[in-house]
């Protein structure tokens, strides 16, 4: 099952992934709705139902409520996955691109998975394009902290005995210029404990600034892992170093996030100039080996093929 929750236009005569256009909702980028998502593999088509969502005063007659009792008891018959991955993608995703990645992430590690699809793909000159995706990423971290409060009070609304007959484990994969608009939601003033549902949180080739990470890493007290990938030499990352700082996905210094484990895939086989380590390109069985573990919430730093480097506080290939 996939479940987008999404800022961007609504093109209510849409039913396949024209549903959500390029560009922000027209209520403004802190209105989210919600859809979920189905891949027909005849027609090799995407079919998208928009969940209706109103300012309800009864949260139990919501329709996201409704949704999310449907899931869990969806769970509990074997008709949805126990393990869910909540997915923020990065820079100039259309919503089709966004959809193909949730099907890979869904059929690599056997989990479901919530799309947090931001209006990443202005369109334009690639430089101009670029920055007015950062400009969309931060104006979307109010949209982000509404999405995962509600998230949040619905899981923690179940009763101790569907917890226990339901228990499931969520992980957030933030991929690039996502970490760019995660960054900007840690670090609002209002920002606090809305990553408890997390068992792992992955901050993946993050195009977001090395210098001063920990400041906003840190901030994250709740969720039981935080990772960080690494690659020197990711050919994105690289791009984004013409105009940026040091970004954190391809800067091996300065990692001292305490609540951090560093994982750095730099001379890996078949790495290469790799900016994806989730998408089941690179034939790398220790990578695939992580990132298994990491989206059905184990641990990633104890498989067998990472050493320990304390010079750099990582763990490498």
């Amino acid at each position: 099952m996939i479940i987008i929750v999404s800022n961007r236009r609504v093109n209510e005569d849409q039913t396949d992934h024209r549903l959500f256009g390029e560009r922000a909702n027209v209520n403004g980028l802190d209105e989210i709705r919600l859809a979920t998502a189905d891949y027909d593999e005849p027609s090799q088509r995407w079919h998208l139902s928009l969940v209706p969502e109103g300012d309800l005063e009864d949260e139990d007659s919501r329709p996201s409520h409704q949704l999310f009792q449907r899931v869990m008891a969806g769970i509990q018959t074997g008709q949805h996955q126990k393990n869910w991955v909540f997915y923020i993608h990065g820079f100039n995703q259309s919503m089709l691109d966004n959809l193909n990645a949730c099907r890979e992430i869904q059929t690599l590690y056997d989990v479901d998975v919530i799309t947090f699809a931001w209006p990443s793909n202005p369109g334009g000159f690639v430089l101009g394009e670029y920055q007015r995706a950062r400009q969309a990423a931060r104006a979307s971290s109010n949209a982000l902290d509404r999405t995962l409060e509600l998230l949040g009070r619905y899981l923690a609304s179940r009763s101790l005995v569907e917890m226990r007959n339901c228990q499931i484990s969520l992980n957030l994969l933030v991929h690039s210029l996502g970490n760019y608009l995660f960054e900007d939601f840690v670090r609002d003033p209002v920002f606090s404990d809305e990553t408890r549902i997390f068992d792992n949180i992955i901050f993946h080739q993050a195009d977001a600034d090395n210098r001063n990470h920990a400041q906003w890493v840190d901030r994250v007290e709740h969720g039981r892992r935080i990772y960080i990938t690494l690659h020197e030499d990711d050919s994105t990352l690289k791009a984004s170093d013409i105009i940026n700082p040091g970004r954190l996905g391809n800067t091996l210094a300065g990692l001292n996030a305490q609540r951090a484990i560093y994982l750095d895939f730099t001379n890996g086989e078949n790495v290469g100039r790799s900016h994806n380590f989730f998408d089941g390109q690179i034939e790398n069985a220790t990578i695939q080996t992580i990132f298994i573990r990491l989206l059905n919430g184990q641990r990633g730093e104890t498989v067998a093929g990472l050493s320990f480097d304390p010079t750099l506080n990582a763990f490498r290939l």
